[in-house]
């Protein structure tokens, strides 16, 4: 073993979930750990007998004190960062041939735990949440510019952010047929919430002729396939002025603004103002970031959608619901919607329950990377 990388002994079979492929060890799981060490920095990770179980890196904070990035003794240099960055680049090639726009790197998906990037053109936007990362920023950029049609990256690692390369300051985009904008300084996250790119087109189904209410529309996305689709008329709500703004620019791009009709406020309210719908789409931010906000995030899972169910036409019409609260699993929130069906007094039938878009993948060893749920509904 290198002596010059520090050692962190777990207790005693604390190593069994991590041998099984998960990538996250707590703090609470050592029996020892170094003082001095610098956030960020690579470490080796060994069961109570001294046995080797995975090399990755320090975080000063949290609750995870170490992530694993490899299962050998090995440097974790630039050679190491091009193979996980090619693999991750071949799949996204094969599930979006010719696309220039996609969920590049998932974290520990790719086995590149906590980074994350999007390729939106001929920019990219790289978050990272630990400083092991930025310590690579240079490396991780020469490779992410070594693409053909990218021209530079933004790199954004706890509040800091930095440019490298050229990044324009407005990216025109074409995702699945539709037309966007984005500003990649200003834009939420990394940028579009990609995460719902496949589910964006299910809307299609459902619009032609519908009077369509699309709650937390964000960028407008899926306002804009249900108005291509042929919807009799688009309400697209956000509680962001700023996001509104460039759903109204979206909508302006693919030709369907004058359909539509934008309105600022919060979802939940402005659903109880009276008007009919035939599809509703909820696509709120999560509800329950901790597990200890799970309880409370269900009595708001279920009010939101008992206030949509409500306003489905009596004749009967569509929801497209979702939820990327991770603490929140799939049987919960089902029966979140299945508790708001009852308060509305709706017949409710699960078309389809969908997750996130392939280039999310989820690792089967840490279930904690699949969250999104989205529901397709017959309403009654």
């Amino acid at each position: 073993m290198n002596d010059k990388i520090p050692a962190l002994t777990l207790n005693t079979k604390e190593e069994r979930r991590l041998i099984r492929g998960h990538l996250w060890a707590y703090r609470n799981e050592f029996s020892q750990i170094p003082e001095g060490l610098a956030d960020g920095q690579v470490v080796d990770v060994l069961s109570e007998g001294k046995r080797f179980v995975g090399r990755g890196f320090y975080q000063a904070e949290g609750g995870i004190a170490v992530r694993i990035l490899s299962r050998h003794q090995r440097p974790l240099d630039g050679e190491f960062f091009a193979a996980r960055l090619d693999a991750a680049r071949a799949l996204r090639a094969r599930l979006f041939p010719g696309a220039d726009v996609y969920r590049w790197v998932y974290g520990e998906s790719d086995g590149l735990p906590g980074l994350v990037a999007d390729r939106y053109g001929s920019a990219a936007v790289v978050k990272a949440t630990s400083k092991f990362y930025a310590a690579h920023a240079d490396s991780l950029a020469s490779w992410f510019r070594g693409e053909g049609g990218l021209t530079g990256i933004v790199f954004e690692q706890g509040g800091w952010s930095r440019r490298l390369g050229e990044v324009p300051d407005t990216l025109t985009l074409e995702v699945d047929g539709v037309k966007a904008e984005l500003r990649p300084d200003g834009a939420q996250k990394t940028g579009l919430f990609l995460d719902q790119r496949s589910n964006w087109p299910v809307a299609r189904l459902f619009a032609p002729g519908a009077r369509v209410f699309d709650g937390h529309c964000y960028h407008g996305f899926w306002s804009c396939h249900a108005a291509l689709a042929g919807a009799a008329s688009v309400t697209a709500a956000d509680s962001s002025e700023k996001a509104l703004e460039q759903a109204r620019r979206n909508l302006e791009l693919n030709g369907v603004a004058e359909k539509c009709e934008l309105v600022c406020g919060d979802v939940e309210t402005l659903l109880a103002g009276g008007a009919v719908y035939d599809l509703i789409v909820l696509d709120p931010p999560a509800f329950a970031k901790t597990r200890a906000q799970a309880s409370k995030a269900l009595g708001r899972y279920q009010a939101l959608n008992a206030a949509a169910l409500r306003q489905i036409a009596p004749e009967g019409g569509f929801l497209i619901t979702s939820s990327c609260s991770h603490f929140v699993d799939e049987a919960m929130f089902i029966e979140a919607v299945k508790r708001a069906a009852m308060a509305a007094g709706r017949t409710v039938r699960l078309l389809e329950l969908r997750a996130a878009s392939p280039d999310h993948p989820v690792l089967l060893s840490m279930l904690e990377t699949s969250y999104l749920k989205c529901a397709v509904l017959r309403v009654d």
